[in-house]
């Protein structure tokens, strides 16, 4: 299902953007687009391959688009065309639309629903463990990414928010220990970079709060860098929510407040708004490759894939 698009190339514009777009070069990038729709995928409902609010977006290996609908309570698998491969419920979700989803290289999905337990399926909806432990002690779980170490980190969505870092043994999907970064404020999504720092968006539930940023986590699990509220002249946030990386080191933020996805070169000196059309409520955020990225439309029920290179 293709609608109607628009390009805007920076390349394009005034002799200002012409410059800009030029260092947008070293992070691998030719040419930035604006509003590419290359497919939407869903659709309000409940029957195979529709949605209800879906919140996450998550990639495997076989690149599968793996959807964590939560006004179903299902995960929803569709192939790379974008035909609906696989359905299955992840079960009881005490907040609505509170939780991830995200794939490990051995193609295991996590997931995760606002409680103390973070679920393991395979992409054909088998549950093959719930890791739960006395260990793990926060009150709300929400984003859920992999590091290198094959430890995963967790964001702790309160008011008093942390990031807590879990190691696993695998073998036994045993809890082995947690650890808990603290000075945040409703941190809600984690993306990792291959530096293995930690990108995390600092979104809001109503009216503004500290936060409205994206904080950056070194290998030394310390914070080094805040990108926000305001980026220059150019953008303010207001509600950042999903969060991905591409495999040049671009970062790629969603707004809810302001339905629009923001792009950021890997030492985030520059920044280009790449998706606004038709969005209402974007939330997690998921790279395709090829140039291509996935957003949870929420309010729409729907997946739109973008292209911005």
């Amino acid at each position: 299902m293709l609608d109607s698009y628009f390009l805007k190339e920076l390349e394009d514009e005034e002799p200002g953007f012409n410059e800009f777009n030029k260092k947008w070069r070293l992070s691998g990038i030719q040419k930035i687009y604006y509003n590419v729709l290359e497919k939407e995928l869903g659709g309000f409902g409940s029957s195979p391959g529709k949605l209800i609010w879906p919140t996450g977006v998550t990639t495997t290996p076989e690149g599968d688009l793996v959807v964590k609908d939560s006004g179903t309570g299902h995960i929803q698998v569709f192939n790379p065309d974008g035909r609906p491969k696989q359905s299955f419920p992840y079960g009881f979700e005490p907040i609505k639309g509170l939780g991830d989803i995200t794939c490990m290289r051995n193609g295991v999905l996590l997931v995760t629903n606002g409680t103390k337990i973070i679920q393991l399926f395979t992409k054909d909806g088998e549950l093959i463990h719930e890791l739960k432990s006395p260990k793990i002690n926060w009150p709300y779980s929400y984003g859920i990414a992999v590091l290198k170490s094959n430890s995963i980190a967790v964001s702790d969505w309160n008011s008093g928010g942390k990031i807590n870092i879990i190691g696993v043994d695998w073998r036994m999907n045993a809890v082995l220990k947690t650890h808990a970064i603290e000075g945040f404020h409703r941190p809600v999504r984690v993306a990792v970079n291959k530096e293995e720092e930690m990108l995390v968006t600092e979104g809001q539930l109503f009216g503004r709060f500290q936060g409205c940023c994206i904080k950056v986590i070194d290998r030394k699990q310390s914070v080094s860098k805040t990108i926000g509220p305001q980026y220059g002249n150019k953008f303010t946030f207001e509600n950042p929510s999903g969060v991905c990386v591409d495999h040049q080191g671009n970062v790629f933020v969603s707004d809810e407040a302001q339905n629009c996805i923001v792009m950021f070169n890997p030492d985030s000196s520059l920044c280009a708004v790449v998706a606004t059309h038709g969005l209402q409520g974007p939330s997690g955020l998921s790279v395709l490759g090829h140039g291509l990225v996935a957003v949870a439309d929420c309010y729409n029920h729907s997946i739109k894939i973008f292209r911005y290179r």
